[in-house]
């Protein structure tokens, strides 16, 4: 099928079969009525053809679309979600009852796009009154969080994504803090790192950020706009506070101790999802932690362990910040990762339950 191939109003009574068809236009299933299966096992769509289901009926509990898994879901084209929410729940079910649960989430991917489509449509839209009584605020949350989310992880559907995403922020906030550490001050005695040290630092740190990037490139819809928005998150505040931090200038005791201490009662991988990033005040437990060794070769992969201890609540050391001789925006910056970390595990959990079947199971399970 070379150009439009139209079905416009029709009522399939028996199954229908596509097999090992090539598409080249649009298929428009506009307004059908199936009361048995359609089949478009092996078919081809080219980039220049989609199947428009708008106003698409199943009227009966035979009625099923049929097609190769991740395929079918990619080429089925709604234009609006107003008057398509029964059929987009319909394609949802279709395509669970068939185990295709990437084609189900790609139709749940679709949807939300829609909706923030709709959302940013009513917000253009906004009327004075609406503007003045501030009733838009809600919707403006909706839409960003949305917009957010679509980008981030695709509505749950895309671990790629979330994966590279998690690997910048693990990267960029290990940097930072071995930056903020190590590099106090340069007169009257100079606390930097050594220049083996800003080696493995600085080389790690870009080898890890392409690769991140690198996964975005490859898994994201728009990954422009996903890397804007990971830079928007991560870059001008820590940017901000980092400036005013040098400005400041340090000169307080324990110059020359870290600001981050580490449990180094037990060395082992440990979940800490319910750790906070301060030490604790029983004198027994604070007993336990200890500055960052400066003087070994491989500090600087204790701020990488930091910086996973923060994101996934995962780490082979249980790393605190310490509370006293702190600066403000050191302490800020830790709890603006953990933050962002919680987050993260919610997304990424989130994601991993909805493209791994059964893994949802698994997570009450030990």
């Amino acid at each position: 099928f070379l150009s439009l191939l139209t079905f416009r109003n029709a009522t399939f009574e028996k199954s229908g079969a596509f097999r090992s068809s090539y598409f080249n236009g649009v298929v428009s299933f506009q307004d059908v009525k199936l009361l048995d299966q359609v089949d478009f096992s092996n078919s081809t769509f080219t980039n220049n053809s989609y199947l428009s289901v708008s106003g698409l009926a199943f009227d009966s509990d035979k009625a099923k679309i049929l097609g190769d898994r991740g395929v079918i879901g990619q080429a089925i084209y709604l234009p609006n979600l107003a008057g398509n929410e029964t059929v987009l729940r319909n394609l949802v079910r279709n395509f669970r009852s068939l185990e295709q649960i990437a084609d189900a989430n790609q139709i749940e991917y679709k949807t939300e796009k829609l909706r923030l489509q709709q959302l940013k449509q009513k917000l253009n839209n906004i009327s004075v009154i609406r503007l003045i009584n501030l009733t838009w605020v809600a919707d403006f949350l909706h839409t960003s969080f949305l917009a957010l989310l679509l980008l981030l992880s695709q509505d749950g559907t895309n671990f790629s994504l979330v994966f590279g995403t998690g690997i910048i922020i693990f990267a960029y906030f290990g940097c930072l803090f071995w930056l903020i550490d190590r590099v106090r001050r340069l007169t009257p005695k100079p606390v930097i790192p050594s220049r083996y040290e800003i080696f493995c630092m600085v080389t790690s740190y870009i080898i890890l950020t392409l690769s991140g990037v690198f996964n975005i490139l490859q898994s994201a819809s728009r990954p422009l706009l996903t890397l804007t928005a990971i830079a928007l998150i991560l870059v001008p505040l820590p940017l901000i506070l980092i400036i005013e931090l040098y400005r400041r200038g340090r000169y307080h005791d324990l110059m020359d101790s870290s600001y981050f201490l580490q449990d180094g009662s037990m060395r082992q991988l440990r979940l800490l999802i319910t750790r906070l990033p301060v030490v604790p005040e029983f004198p027994l437990f604070r007993d336990r932690y200890t500055p960052i060794p400066w003087q070994k070769r491989w500090n600087w992969l204790n701020y990488y362990d930091l910086s996973l201890n923060n994101l996934l609540k995962l780490g082979f050391n249980d790393w605190r910040v310490r509370d006293q001789e702190l600066p403000a925006i050191i302490s800020f910056l830790v709890w603006y990762q953990w933050g962002i970390g919680i987050f993260y595990i919610t997304l990424l959990i989130w994601t991993l339950s909805r493209t791994i079947p059964g893994l949802n199971l698994l997570i009450y399970l030990k």
